[in-house]
């Protein structure tokens, strides 16, 4: 099954490896989207040296946050997927940069390296087994370090509408998990999104099953737009359970 996963994922992202360098995302102080949440809330909390991006994708928020000043010695940006990897090597030139294909479920690739803060924007909701993942990356983490995870929240007020009219709230394509947000029929359901969350249900398993030693959230407004752009964002952190999409910073 990962193997169809990853074949999905090689063929999505091809042109990449062939593609122009994506602009380097910069921090907003009402952040719409994951990467500016990101770049907004993890260099005030990180103190350290070394960071682990896993499923770094592009390399567009390695290059946001290293062009933002962020005071590491090393960052190493992983992917599982072989076409992605060649297409980090080719845009991240930064000397601090490290290119690796990393599978985060499997510990016994032989990654047995510490950092003080990873990384992890839409990736948990892909993963074949979450739990035993997040073990592996408290393992990696040093101590006072932590994870930043992203995440969408299903039970967010839109999806809530959704499933009270009974349909599924898909969170990374339309037509109830069928359609891309193109129109095209889906290769993978829901985009190869395999697994939900909510605030709750993502902290405790973090706490009692992962070995986190608490759980600290960090949410952002995503459309459609509510009273604006600062109110919906003011909104988010006030309720992030209603009305924020999820991001977690998981202390060590």
């Amino acid at each position: 099954m990962k193997q169809n996963a990853v074949r999905h994922y090689d063929a999505k992202y091809a042109p990449e490896a062939r593609g122009s360098e994506p602009p380097a995302m910069e921090p907003h102080p009402t952040p719409t989207n994951r990467f500016e949440a990101c770049l907004l809330g993890l260099p005030p909390r990180f103190r350290g040296s070394h960071v682990l991006e896993i499923g770094a994708g592009n390399g567009m928020l390695a290059r946001g946050l290293l062009a933002s000043g962020l005071p590491c010695e090393s960052y190493t940006v992983s992917e599982l997927s072989s076409v992605r990897l060649v297409g980090l090597r080719e845009r991240l030139r930064d000397p601090r940069v490290r290119a690796t294909q990393l599978d985060v479920e499997e510990p016994a690739s032989g990654h047995d390296e510490r950092y003080d803060a990873v990384i992890m924007l839409a990736l948990i909701e892909h993963l074949f087994d979450p739990l035993r993942a997040m073990c592996h990356v408290h393992r990696w983490l040093r101590p006072g370090g932590f994870a930043w995870i992203d995440t969408p929240n299903i039970a967010k007020w839109t999806r809530r509408l959704k499933l009270l009219a009974g349909h599924f709230p898909s969170t990374a394509s339309r037509e109830e998990g069928l359609a891309t947000y193109d129109g095209e029929p889906v290769d993978l359901h829901d985009e190869g999104h395999l697994h939900y969350f909510t605030y709750r249900s993502l902290t405790r398993m973090l706490v009692e099953r992962c070995g986190f030693s608490r759980v600290e959230k960090v949410p952002y407004a995503t459309g459609p737009r509510l009273l604006g752009r600062r109110a919906d964002h003011a909104l988010a952190r006030a309720w992030p359970e209603m009305f924020g999409e999820i991001g977690l910073v998981a202390w060590r």
